[in-house]
């Protein structure tokens, strides 16, 4: 992950210098380092501007040992500032006497003015309050407590008297400007002008000079703050390493940023392992090598063929390579040999003989165990094909693999290896399903069905694939919502939201046309009413969820929040559908015809909702089929918008049909001048009844027209 290191904002004064703050701790968690680097960032670029106190840039480093944060340019002290408060009125300001009253002296006391020097503007006191700027170094000493005060990790502990909280006890901390000092005590530690080195190869301080020459003293140091330095000089050592191994780096973006962040001073060691393990899968060997050991596997320099060898990385100056190598290769040999037994354990029977074992592992305690859901996905799956049966709109895919790929999917869980590497459930089944003559099609599905992993990794290669990970994981879904289990805040323990999205990523690149409403249905059929009825409002809930997680993809994809509203006012329906619409409202909006159009509609929505008085389904309050009276219809103007609006309906209707909604949109425009005459003419809301009800059903057909498309009222600016 590349971190916006320096970021410049407001032009610094002629008289700046550069400031730093070091937090110098422990030894946190590698995950934990990126994470601090980032907040320390906006804490300190959104509390400067608070002070209104200019400086060029910033930087942010982060290691093992330390966080840091450099600011460049930083003027000497925060500008003076002026104050204008608003108080009591002029007239109630003095009595009868010329005396002032309680108010004004209230007035003056609270703002710390005498009474003599407030002034009178548009009939008001007002208190004009000058407000010194403070001398930089004093303000840091408020700010920089502060901001480590306000740094969010995952986990925290307490170690000293003051119960303060942070990943790992705060054992120094630097703290200048310039060459001065910013003292403040933090923690039972007082800031210092010095730092430390590497670990125990440094114990002494280190004295700082200067604040902005804090990476480059670090780097004589043989300490490398800067976390993308430290990721190129890993992968340049690497590299280096493995040419006398005539072979490649197999190279992990996700490993290369851990193993940058658990190091200082990078040092990269060639070791080797037994050819002999060479005979395990390369998903295993992988496994050992990154997972657990955190070293980079060598390949061969064509062909992707693992070599008998790794890169580790240590951290430190380069002595005693020879005893560290031994230990690495130690420590790795025990790994490889576990996995060889597992894996010949495994091996003993089939995949096919595990599944039974599934009763004995429990998915959740109110959803029953991993065979159970096993045969729920199997049901959803023949639900979903008979789907496409009878409305001839469901994913297509061969029903009788995905059942054998539903059946074997979850049997590697029990597997010995699987329960020593969790890391590996779904590769193990693919590996041991083909070694025990699965097709390619099902041994490939078994992994598969868990893709994708992330929320933008790669997704099931197959349709039959596809149709397994989707009923898995709206499987999921729908019995952890059934049962209370919903993401909160940050909390996704059980990764629902990378499911939601797997399932609308799935429904969208397979354009398969099944509403998503229709899809949590039959998911939730296929479970015993008995879990379904525990909570009345689940469905809806995971509705809103599934749309909530559908409009963020979205965004991320540059649509405007009020189109994506706009579209799924009604419903998210089928996925592929809702993106043609969506485009083409976000196309129209380009035009310049569109925005007198599309306040003429919103205005027509808006009347059809305030006439309403009781609660009605979104089509009801539309209605397509309101009936209208013609010999009612006794003004020009909304005899006009009629029949000018049966043209358009029919037009609206047909390119719909076909998806050409940039057509039906289109097909619109002509609704815009007969709509602005009927406003201008035309009031809907007279006291006639029969009058009233012939005119919003007008109204009605009209937003019914608009509604297949999008909820027009939804739309900003407009």
């Amino acid at each position: 992950m590349n971190l916006p290191r320096s970021r410049s904002t407001l032009h610094a004064s002629p008289s700046t210098k550069d400031a730093l703050l070091e937090i110098g701790s422990e030894e946190l968690p590698a995950s934990f380092i990126a994470p601090g680097m980032r907040q320390l960032e906006s804490l300190a670029e959104e509390s400067l501007k608070a002070s209104e106190l200019p400086f060029a840039s910033i930087d942010v480093f982060g290691t093992p040992r330390r966080l840091a944060v450099v600011i460049h340019g930083l003027a000497d002290r925060s500008p003076d500032q002026k104050k204008v408060v608003s108080g009591p009125p002029a007239a109630i300001a003095k009595d009868a006497q010329g005396q002032w009253t309680a108010a004004a002296l209230g007035f003056a006391r609270k703002q710390g003015l005498k009474p003599s020097e407030l002034t009178i503007e548009n009939d008001k006191l007002i208190a004009t309050i000058h407000i010194k700027g403070v001398a930089t170094r004093q303000l840091l000493g408020d700010l920089f407590p502060q901001w480590i005060s306000k740094l969010e990790f995952p986990k925290s502990m307490v170690w000293e008297q003051d119960h303060f909280r942070y990943p790992r006890p705060i054992r120094w901390i630097a703290a200048l400007y310039g060459s001065d000092l910013v003292s403040f005590s933090l923690a039972g530690v007082r800031s210092t002008r010095w730092t430390l080195g590497i670990g125990p190869w440094a114990p002494k301080k280190i004295p700082v000079s200067q604040a902005g020459k804090y990476a480059l003293l670090l780097k004589d140091q043989c300490v490398l703050v800067d976390s993308t330095g430290r990721r190129e000089a890993i992968q340049r050592f690497a590299d280096q390493a493995v040419k006398r191994a005539h072979g490649k780096l197999h190279l992990s973006a996700p490993l290369l940023e851990q193993v940058a962040n658990l190091v200082e001073h990078p040092v990269a060691i060639l070791g080797n392992f037994d050819p002999a393990y060479l005979d395990l899968p390369k998903e295993v060997l992988i496994t050992c090598l990154e997972h657990h050991q955190k070293y980079f596997p060598v390949e061969q320099a064509t062909g992707g063929k693992l070599l008998p060898q790794f890169v580790g990385i240590r951290n430190g100056i380069s002595v005693n390579q020879e005893v560290v190598r031994e230990g690495y290769e130690r420590v790795l040999a025990a790994r490889l040999a576990d996995a060889r037994f597992f894996f010949n354990q495994d091996h003993k029977t089939s995949l096919a003989s595990k599944v039974e074992s599934l009763n004995g592992v429990v998915f959740q305690k109110d959803l029953g165990t991993v065979f159970a859901k096993k045969e729920r996905i199997k049901d959803l799956l023949t639900k979903m094909s008979g789907y496409k049966e009878s409305s001839g709109k469901a994913p297509a895919f061969p029903l009788e693999p995905a059942l054998r790929i539903a059946e074997l999917c979850k049997a590697d869980l029990v597997t010995d290896m699987v329960r020593e590497f969790p890391e590996l459930q779904g590769a193990m089944g693919r590996i041991y399903a083909s070694a025990d003559g699965e097709t390619d099609v099902v041994s490939d599905g078994i992994e598969q069905h868990y893709w994708p992993i992330t929320l933008s990794s790669a997704l099931p290669g197959s349709d039959v694939a596809a149709a397994v990970s989707l009923a898995d994981k709206i499987d999921t879904l729908a019995g952890d919502f059934a049962v209370g289990i919903e993401p909160s805040g940050s909390a996704d323990p059980y990764g629902l939201r990378r499911a939601s999205a797997g399932v609308l990523r799935i429904l969208e690149t397979k354009c398969w046309m099944i509403p998503v409403e229709e899809l949590i249905d039959l998911a939730r059929s296929v479970f015993p009413e008995s879990i379904m009825s525990q909570r009345g409002i689940a469905r809806e809930h995971l509705c809103q969820f599934m749309r909530q997680r559908l409009a963020a993809i979205l965004e991320e994809r540059g649509f405007r929040f009020d189109e994506i509203d706009a579209v799924l006012a009604k419903e998210m329906g089928v996925i592929p559908d809702m993106l043609h619409r969506l485009l083409a409202l976000h196309d129209i909006r380009k035009e310049k015809e569109f925005e007198p159009l599309a306040v003429a509609f919103k205005r027509s929505m808006n009347i059809v909702r305030q006439a309403s008085k009781a609660t009605v389904s979104y089509m009801a309050l539309f209605d397509g089929d309101a009936q209208i009276h013609n010999e009612l219809l006794r003004e020009p103007a909304e005899i006009e918008l009629f029949e000018t609006l049966e043209k358009v309906r029919e037009e609206v209707s047909k390119f719909s049909s076909e998806g050409a909604y940039q057509k039906a949109l289109n097909s619109m425009v002509p609704l815009r001048v007969p709509l602005d005459l009927f406003f201008e003419k035309v009031m809907v809301m007279v006291e006639d009844e029969a009058l009233r009800s012939n005119r919003l059903a007008i109204m009605r057909r009209l937003a019914h027209t608009i509604c297949q498309i999008a909820d027009f009222s939804k739309l900003q600016n407009a």
